[in-house]
């Protein structure tokens, strides 16, 4: 059996997602809190501009339609922000960044 390897982020791939470890490891209550909390405290020491933007573009996957000229370039916006200087700023550094939204 092809163990399930997931990498640091905690956010394993459609590949890693089906290798058959993954689907049927057991665990207590207690750890499955733990990781969820673990899991939670890590999305929220994010960008939250950044949550903000893939939660509205993963709602507008599931319309159908085409995407407008100016949904497209939503996709862009990110860059003019505060928050994605300091996140440019601390990768560069090597820091933790400490995001403001805004």
């Amino acid at each position: 059996m092809r163990p399930c390897t997931v990498p640091s982020s905690g956010i394993a791939t459609v590949a890693q997602s089906r290798a058959p470890a993954c689907a049927n490891t057991a665990s207590t209550w207690s750890v499955i809190g733990s990781s969820i909390a673990t899991t939670a405290k890590r999305i929220a020491e994010g960008a939250p501009l950044v949550a903000r933007w893939h939660k509205a573009f993963l709602e507008r996957l599931e319309d159908p339609r085409p995407l407008t000229e100016a949904e497209s370039d939503e996709g862009y916006l990110c860059y003019a922000t505060e928050d994605f200087q300091i996140g440019y700023r601390s990768f560069l550094d090597k820091t933790k960044p400490a995001f403001e939204g805004r």
